[in-house]
């Protein structure tokens, strides 16, 4: 559970040093000066410091985002720890004066997402000013829980920097500097790069959570503008479409980590994402969780033969060769491009095999293919063209020296 909100930062304990201290004289305490602020059209909420004000909204597990159906996000964040996810996920997302990042960008408005027993949480937090931004800084640590990990889209590259700098302007550390942290962004890439035209958090909305935002929505682009015009004007009015944009991106991380947590655990409707799946865990060195997730990619009618590919190449790393000869087989049965499996599969025969004779045929079949295809030509085209062609006659004086009684493979340790 968050603690209890405190008026007064100064005596916010992992704060220390928020406030400067007085010098000569005591200072007036922020906290005695009226918290409200004469501004028009703010949405339901408090103030809760001078120049801060909180918002919260509440989403019950059970109902539907999207496609997806929200639930809560502690199981999704332990599948995720080995990628900085957490059992207490906080999902933390920014609106700013910029995108450029430096010390003249600071965050107006944050978003922070917290999981209940009944419900997802997210409470904003809106800074009415520059001149209020210490206080706006205690804020965001008395929202947090005691044990917690963060997660972001995009948040390793600008939004944590970002904050970062301005504590640093404040002369005070953040408490989350050494929590846990996920960026969504790297995960989506990993299973959607190449798959989609963006792998923005628009986009996955779109194309993964199956989420069409409304005409209330502000594109991102014009939430500076839209916070000038504010400072200008002190009428909060227009801005709602902007705390409604920074409620559905909390919302949309909570959905994205639950569909991306699926995924890791094999629930998948499709070989590209278990074998994506697959990859997700070798990369950490989990190769039993990757080869589960490859085997089951072969349930899948389209892209049957990258899952192949991925178990022989892992059998082949373990030296299995027979096993990784069988997956590589049956490979090239829905290949469309079979150059680099024959070209492995003649290795395989000619240095561990020892069968020349198959090791020729196969790096002769592969020849073929390339000479076939020549609207493929590039320089790969030409490279693989070149080692074919060395290693067809190597082959050839292999079988021409075997028929001759001599030893073709003194001390041949293989090239695989």
């Amino acid at each position: 559970m968050a603690r209890p909100q405190r008026d007064n930062p100064e005596k916010f304990g992992r704060l220390d040093g928020l406030l400067p201290k007085a010098e000569g004289k005591i200072k007036p305490n922020p906290a005695s000066l009226p918290k409200e602020l004469d501004i028009e059209g703010l949405p339901e909420g408090r103030w809760i410091a001078r120049g801060v004000y909180r918002m919260e909204r509440e989403f019950a597990y059970g109902r539907w985002y999207g496609k997806k159906m929200l639930a809560s996000p502690a199981e999704s964040g332990r599948t995720l720890r080995h990628w900085g996810g957490d059992a207490v996920p906080v999902f933390l997302d920014t609106e700013t004066t910029g995108l450029s990042g430096g010390t003249g960008t600071y965050a107006f408005l944050i978003g922070l997402g917290l999981c209940g027993e009944d419900s997802f949480r997210v409470v904003q937090l809106f800074l009415a000013g520059p001149a209020w931004e210490r206080s706006w800084l205690a804020a965001i640590e008395a929202e947090l829980p005691e044990h917690y990990g963060l997660v972001t889209y995009n948040g390793r590259a600008f939004d944590l920097p970002l904050l970062r700098t301005r504590y640093t302007l404040a002369r005070a550390v953040p408490s989350w500097g050494g929590a846990p942290h996920m960026d969504l962004l790297s995960l989506s890439r990993h299973f959607y790069k190449g798959r989609l035209s963006s792998c923005s958090l628009s986009s996955i909305e779109r194309n993964v959570l199956g989420l069409r935002r409304s005409g209330e929505d502000v594109p991102g682009s014009e939430i500076p503008w839209m916070y000038t015009q504010f400072l200008r004007t002190q009428d909060a009015g227009p801005l709602r479409g902007i705390f409604n944009h920074n409620t559905l991106d909390i919302v949309s991380l909570a959905a994205l980590q639950i569909h991306i947590a699926e995924m890791a655990r094999g629930e998948c409707s499709c070989a590209a994402d278990m074998i994506r799946a697959g990859d997700l865990w070798a990369a950490k060195g989990f190769q039993e969780k990757a080869r589960a997730a490859w085997e089951g990619a072969l349930d899948f009618r389209h892209d049957r033969h990258f899952a192949l590919l991925r178990l022989a190449e892992a059998e082949r790393a373990a030296g299995n060769y027979e096993a990784a000869y069988r997956y590589y087989e049956e490979s090239l049965e829905t290949e469309r491009r079979p150059v680099r499996t024959l070209e492995t599969m003649a290795k395989i025969e000619e240095h561990r095999f020892r069968r020349c004779g198959d090791a020729l045929a196969h790096a002769t079949e592969a020849l073929r293919w390339l000479e076939s295809h020549r609207i493929f030509k590039d320089r790969q085209w030409e490279e693989d063209r070149k080692n074919l062609l060395h290693r067809i006659e190597r082959l050839k004086r292999k079988l021409a020296a075997k028929e001759c009684g001599e030893d073709v493979f003194p001390g041949d340790g293989g090239e695989l």
